[in-house]
């Protein structure tokens, strides 16, 4: 108890607001990728007990665990090598991750992540780039897919579908421009509520230094209310929750080869879930697959050794004065 503070209450608030977002996120665009083999729940699963398990003995307790976009490209590609080899896909997966832990394992015990300090503030700098990029193109409108507030102006929107279904009267631009001003509003707000720390609003240092932790929660808390309460009958696209933690895969039959409803839409029930572990031994007889699957594994080792790496060059550079 003794670290129990409004200090380690505020970075979990905030820590839960910046991981649970993405999580979900990254977990619909899985869901799309693997057709609905890997999902929110399965990203949701992963990042919690992953999450927890680095900050107890990763040695970086700061370094915030989720998804990223190189991980989901490598995932894609991982998918499109085991449709033409004919194995399913998890278990392709199953055997690249095993590869993958074994390059780790070897990674970790002759400390090459040493070599990380090689990296100069150059590299720093692009890959801060990179990444804030990536954010501010997610939140404002990303030319490349269909993400971003600014997307939600177009009239062929994947959610505007949805809510025209469930209301004849929907107007989308109405749904965007108060999705615009959400957006807009909790920035400002964030930035508002961390300005408190050194103005003249209260007379009490501890109030003003409660209100610049809670800055992010506080803003997001705040126009949550405005939306329900002020806005309630415009319909605003949110985070798609699943209803029930179980596999995100619906299998139509006893096999589930297949996916409920999209491959059986006569089908009225799904004859159950996919099972939570992949079986290692699914090869429909191609032995080599286990032995082949360290070559993809090494791809995407390099391609985490440098994301993590870079990303913990970053964190720990002096400018930082971390202790």
């Amino acid at each position: 108890m003794k670290n129990f503070n409004q200090k380690t209450v505020a970075v979990t608030v905030l820590m839960f607001i910046s991981v649970i977002a993405p999580t979900l996120t990254f977990g619909a665009v899985y869901g799309g990728v693997t057709n609905n083999e890997i999902g929110a729940i399965e990203t949701i699963l992963a990042t919690s007990w992953v999450g927890c398990t680095y900050a107890l003995i990763g040695g970086m307790p700061m370094a915030v665990i989720g998804s990223t976009g190189p991980i989901l490209i490598m995932t894609s590609a991982l998918r499109s090598m085991a449709e033409p080899l004919g194995i399913p896909f998890r278990t392709f997966y199953a055997w690249v991750s095993v590869w993958l832990l074994i390059y780790t394992f070897i990674a970790g015990f002759f400390d090459l992540t040493r070599y990380v300090r090689l990296a100069t503030r150059f590299t720093d700098d692009a890959f801060a780039l990179l990444i804030v990029s990536i954010f501010i193109m997610d939140a404002i409108g990303d030319p490349f897919s269909q993400v971003g507030l600014l997307r939600l102006f177009s009239p062929d929107h994947k959610s505007h579908q949805d809510f025209e279904k469930e209301d004849p009267e929907y107007n989308y631009l109405t749904t965007a421009l108060l999705s615009l001003f959400l957006g807009l509003g909790t920035t400002w707000s964030i930035f508002f509520f961390r300005g408190f720390k050194f103005s003249s609003f209260f007379c009490s240092q501890m109030i003003r230094t409660n209100v610049f932790d809670f800055a992010v929660s506080l803003a997001v808390v705040v126009w949550t209310v405005v939306a329900q309460l002020g806005f309630s009958d415009i319909s605003v696209q949110g985070l798609s929750v699943p209803n029930s933690f179980e596999p995100s895969f619906s299998c139509c039959d006893d096999t589930c080869s297949t996916f409920w409803p999209d491959d059986c839409i006569e089908q009225e029930a799904r004859t159950g879930v996919r099972p939570w572990f992949a079986d290692l031994g699914a090869l429909n007889g191609k032995n080599w697959v286990p032995v082949m699957a360290a070559g993809p594994a090494l791809l995407a080792f390099l391609l985490i050794f440098l994301d993590n790496g870079i990303t913990w060059h970053l964190i720990n550079h002096p400018s930082n004065k971390l202790e």
